[in-house]
């Protein structure tokens, strides 16, 4: 009887142990049932995280802790604001929605958008679990507004749409678009976007195994056809860069790509802007030359410049900013950019918050941070201090004065050189919080050549 009770402790022992072996193994390798546990337990997760979403109480996704009094315009000085109107992006009252708004805060036009409504099929975003399950779910990141009225925007991710002065759908392409939104010389537009290589798919890197996304950059035409696609991931190849930047940890890429590519959203890199340079502008930039584009990196804390037909990559700087988004040609030969300069705090109390920086490429790549060809242009000086730890915009305007987005504050406010705060706009929620703002573009009074904005 001993014996037999000893034969089954050992027997109990030994499938224990081959279980508690196997999950190791899955862990490490991610296999069965690894995959399926840690879906289910980041459902559930989820789920909770999500329910006042989910169940239509508050929209959580948007939602931060105000750091500023007021709401709508709190500050006006309209002898030294940049004329114009002001597209404004982002989540109001109970929806996503586009805003142009006057100066004084008054509304032109609105663009209330819901997900469910404009997009009916989502077999493009992949997998498929990565739909929004509601419309606060989704939130809008890139917009543009075009001298008829029209807009386009992108639901992050989720698809680009274009709508008419009056809120008529144009066109959706079906493709995981997301960030800026960029008009080209000759009317088309360049957007970032996501690739899904799924498990079954061969990699189109080497080292890089599936599944993961690969950023892309695809170039739009007024029609919303796709008339370009290059691979993000695939410059660092192509130019010799992937052990400089990608793999510059020592893990193989396999490894990476197994664990998630280093973030659970499985991309290895991050793509967050794309910019032309024009032909008016190439003269300033004799390095370069125009058509040639200026892409952002926010993981990699990287610019490149890249010719999109040789695809080449002409130049390319790591920091000194942190996350950076936004960066522009500028006409004195330099690239501004949004330093978000996260230290992953609340308020950036670790690293003194955000700034706007201008860098100037013909000093050449890779230079020393300390070099003179970096400046910081707003966000060092005393009462300066704004933080946007993602997302975030920048716009340099036609008086000097710089608009900037402070998206996690729900926050646009326009600065005069002396750094002095002359147009603010706080998108307020409640007494305590506001919802985000994710972009802000100011459009010069001649812009648009639309003469009754009303749709009655």
């Amino acid at each position: 009887m001993q014996h037999r009770d000893f034969s089954k402790i050992m027997f109990a022992f030994a499938c224990f142990a081959g279980i508690f072996a196997w999950g190791i193994f899955a862990g490490a390798h991610n296999a069965f049932p690894y995959s399926l546990i840690k879906f289910g337990f980041q459902s559930v997760v989820q789920t909770f995280e999500e329910r006042n979403t989910i169940a239509g109480v508050q929209p959580d996704l948007f939602l931060n802790r105000a750091r500023f009094a007021g709401s709508g315009v709190t500050r006006n000085e309209k002898d030294e604001t940049a004329p114009g109107l002001t597209l404004l992006e982002g989540f109001f009252e109970d929806t996503n929605e586009l805003r142009l708004i006057q100066s004084d805060g008054s509304i032109v036009r609105r663009w209330p958008v819901r997900f469910s409504q404009i997009i009916k099929n989502t077999d493009f975003i992949e997998p498929d679990d990565r739909a929004p399950k509601t419309d606060w779910n989704v939130d809008l990141h890139g917009a543009l507004a075009l001298p008829d009225g029209s807009v386009i925007f992108n639901f992050s991710m989720c698809g680009l749409v274009k709508l008419d002065r009056c809120g008529n759908l144009q066109w959706i392409v079906p493709r995981m678009t997301h960030h800026s939104i960029q008009q080209s010389e000759d009317g088309n537009f360049w957007v970032p976007a996501m690739r899904y290589w799924g498990p079954e798919d061969k990699s189109p890197f080497p080292l890089m195994q599936t599944p993961f996304y690969d950023n892309t950059l695809l170039k739009i035409s007024p029609d919303g056809e796709v008339l370009e696609e290059i691979s993000y991931d695939g410059l660092f190849f192509k130019n010799n860069l992937a052990g400089a930047m990608l793999f510059a940890n020592g893990l193989p890429g396999i490894t990476l790509a197994m664990h998630g590519n280093v973030k659970e959203n499985g991309e290895l890199t991050h793509l967050n802007a794309i910019e032309e340079l024009s032909r008016a502008m190439a003269d300033r930039f004799p390095e370069f030359a125009a058509g040639d584009l200026l892409v952002s990196g926010r993981d990699y804390n990287l610019l490149m410049v890249v010719d999109p037909k040789t695809q080449k990559v002409k130049w390319h700087q790591r920091g000194p900013w942190i996350g950076q988004h936004d960066p522009h040609f500028e006409s004195n030969g330099k690239i501004s950019l949004l330093n978000n300069n996260n230290d992953w705090t609340e308020t950036g109390t670790l690293l003194g918050g955000s700034t706007i920086m201008e860098v100037d490429p013909a000093q050449g790549s890779e230079m020393d941070p300390n070099s003179a060809a970096f400046s910081v242009k707003y966000g060092a000086g005393p009462n300066q201090k704004f933080y946007t730890p993602i997302a975030g915009k920048q716009q340099n305007l036609p008086n000097g004065n710089i608009l900037i987005t402070e998206a996690l504050a729900g926050r646009v406010f326009e600065v005069n050189p002396k750094g002095n705060v002359v147009w603010e706009y706080v998108n307020r929620y409640d007494e305590d919080r506001v919802t985000t703002v994710t972009q802000a573009i100011r459009y010069p009074e001649d812009y648009f050549t639309v003469g009754d904005w009303s749709c009655e």
